[in-house]
């Protein structure tokens, strides 16, 4: 088949007809840019519509596949043969499209449903957005492919379908624009926020237990019960700590190396040993120490917090150098830290929270439900604690 020669036929006799690819287009229930199409000859039409534009024109449907007028017509038996096969394609072709309208009815049900359920459980994050966009768009290209094997598309086009629907349409795209468009702002703004380098303050000229616990221990959910008061015992120190205050949460890192004496090392070691913290919970008062561990760290360690919060707080033993090396760690970034290697845990993963909150690691400033039976929820020591943890100190020394 010579599909520009048909296409050319086809245009000639339109033209015959006098009348438009628009008019033609309405007359067939097709559109004006199909209509060019065959014309042009880069596509052909539908075998079900062969007898109707043929009968349109007035021409054999034979005539109309060969692209030019035949002096013989086409017998009954010929045109009856292609009637059959047109309507067969067209039942065909109605069992298809009612295959796809379900489809496509229960894919825009289920991509609903599922923007539904983000919407409620959204917390902003880059994957969660991308996640959420993503479902956005593939909602959006069903519902266009199931208004079109619907033939509603065509409709709402021609300008017939009800102007309410539209508006409620596009209302329903702004509301959904408005909110993916906040939703990149607030990621905008969290990557500023991440990408902002942290402040670095060096010099044991700079040490100020006092200021780092108001400053620092509402964020940090540390009160550097490990931390001496001053440095005034120790013979040789190194203090420097960087930070950073985040919209979501606040990053730090805390290194202080003390070297003392023989009988200051001794003592300081034998304080820390005896750290505790009183937090009290339902009218009752629970008292922590430190926990012990001679595995984790290169030296060994007395522990007040180990990953509760994303949040650690530890002191090493150095026996060899009478060092003791104290070190409180927010939101730590192992990669970033790997000049303190020395200082860290032996096991990078260990940093590394994977399905589980960290809410459920060790810390002296808070009691748990799971821990106490009677206790309802997590209770951390704050401020307004200080006396009962000073009377329980009194009361263990």
């Amino acid at each position: 088949m010579d599909q520009k020669k048909v296409g050319q036929f086809l245009k000639e006799l339109r033209k015959e007809k006098g009348i438009t690819q628009e008019e033609l287009a309405e007359k067939l229930g097709a559109s004006g840019r199909t209509i060019s199409r065959w014309e042009t000859g880069a596509n052909m039409p539908d075998i079900s519509l062969l007898v109707e534009i043929a009968d349109f024109y007035e021409v054999d449907v034979r005539e109309l596949i060969e692209g030019e007028r035949k002096k013989e017509m086409m017998n009954n038996d010929i045109r009856e043969t292609a009637t059959r096969m047109a309507d067969y394609a067209e039942a065909e072709k109605g069992r298809l499209l009612k295959f796809a309208q379900i489809i496509g009815i229960i894919g825009v049900i289920v991509l609903t449903a599922v923007m539904i359920i983000q919407s409620v459980n959204y917390e902003p994050s880059v994957p969660a957005f991308i996640t959420m966009l993503l479902t956005f768009v593939a909602l959006v290209l069903m519902v266009v492919m199931t208004l079109y094997v619907t033939g509603v598309l065509r409709k709402i086009v021609k300008g017939k379908f009800s102007t309410a629907i539209i508006v409620a349409v596009i209302a329903l795209f702004i509301i959904a624009l408005k909110r993916l468009a906040a939703t990149m702002l607030l990621l905008t703004v969290l990557f500023i926020d991440v990408a902002r380098p942290m402040s670095s303050v060096d010099g044991v000229e700079r040490y100020d237990k006092q200021y780092f616990i108001e400053e620092f221990s509402g964020d940090l959910t540390s009160h550097f019960f490990l931390f001496p008061d001053d440095l005034s015992e120790t013979l040789d120190a190194d203090f420097h700590y960087k930070y950073k205050v985040g919209l979501l949460d606040t990053d730090a890192s805390f290194f202080l190396v003390a070297e003392y004496s023989d009988e200051d090392f001794r003592a300081e070691v034998e304080r820390i040993s005896h750290v505790t913290c009183t937090v009290p919970a339902n009218d009752t008062q629970y008292t922590q120490a430190v926990m012990y561990d001679e595995e984790m760290y290169n030296y060994p360690a007395y522990i007040a917090m180990d990953g509760y919060a994303s949040t650690y707080e530890y002191a090493l033993i150095d026996e060899a150098g009478n060092r003791i090396i104290y070190v409180l760690l927010s939101y730590p970034e192992y990669a970033k830290l790997l000049q303190y290697r020395d200082f860290l845990k032996k096991d990078p993963t260990a940093y590394v929270f994977s399905g589980t909150s960290s809410l459920e690691n060790f810390c002296i400033y808070a009691v748990r439900s799971y821990d106490i039976p009677d206790i309802e929820m997590y209770v951390t020591y704050d401020e307004s604690m200080a006396d009962i943890q000073q009377e329980a100190q009194a009361a263990s020394d």
